[in-house]
């Protein structure tokens, strides 16, 4: 059955607008990492597509990345994928602040990678510290947004530098959005405590995000189909959550939204 992406953000009018003013403070110098927690579908992405969208009308850089399911992880793959990006288009910066940490951000963008490792400079705290000042000239006036998603299959080192990252974004023009799935989750729970300590300590912000009302759900139904009412079986199906999934799975119709998106 092919997922429709619903037209408009609906059911989540509070955390837009938490993470409109993380945007907003960012281009300030005000920056912060924020966490989207929830279960598998249920509009993390949805939410991270609205930053980016807004991010993009106020001439911010976007920078995006993601970890992936696998049996070997990759170190620091979402930073590498989301650096690489910057430098397949061209936005690499030539900044003399950027020279002693080109070595070593060489091992996140394969431009600057040097042609023989240089020993004793790749401590988490040296590599987050390269990045960060990184992200600062890469959109030194209007700011950066950096986007790291399904951090519940990061590994070890990309939760260390993510940890130095939200620890001395204050002073920064640059918003850290992170996905993950909610504790409890058989993979992620590393990514989860991280987030938690994180926020505790004042280092991040944390957004849960629950499962939408069966009135924001209908509402949803009805843009994604463009009508105003919906069929009575569509509207059973909406009210009836997951149960009355299954027994849709040998059905067709015009698609659906999926939870929260």
């Amino acid at each position: 059955m092919p997922q429709v992406l619903c037209p408009v953000l609906v059911g989540r009018d509070e955390e837009a607008r938490r993470l409109r003013a993380a945007l907003a403070a960012a281009g300030t110098g005000c920056g912060r990492t924020v966490f989207l927690a929830g279960e598998a579908g249920i509009g993390k992405s949805r939410l991270v597509r609205e930053v980016v969208r807004a991010a993009g009308e106020s001439g911010l850089t976007v920078l995006a990345g993601r970890a992936v399911a696998g049996g070997a992880p990759t170190p620091f793959r979402p930073f590498a994928e989301a650096l690489t990006s910057a430098g397949r288009a061209g936005r690499l910066p030539a900044s003399e602040e950027l020279g002693p940490f080109r070595p070593v951000l060489g091992r996140l963008i394969p431009e600057w990678r040097p042609p023989q490792p240089v020993p004793g400079e790749e401590t988490p705290v040296f590599l987050g510290e390269a990045v960060l000042r990184l992200l600062r000239v890469l959109a030194p006036q209007a700011g950066c947004v950096l986007v790291l998603e399904d951090l519940h299959w990061a590994d070890q080192e990309t939760l260390a530098l993510l940890e130095y990252l939200a620890d001395n974004l204050a002073a920064e023009r640059v918003l850290c959005l992170a996905t993950l799935r909610e504790a409890g989750y058989q993979e992620g729970g590393e990514a989860a405590a991280l987030a938690s300590a994180l926020a505790a300590r004042g280092s991040a912000a944390m957004l849960a995000l629950g499962r939408l009302d069966p009135a924001a759900m209908a509402n949803m139904a009805r843009a994604c189909l463009d009508t105003a009412h919906l069929p009575a079986a569509v509207h059973e199906f909406v009210a009836g959550g997951p149960r009355a999934s299954r027994s849709w799975s040998r059905r067709s119709w015009p698609g659906w939204c999926g939870r929260g998106r």
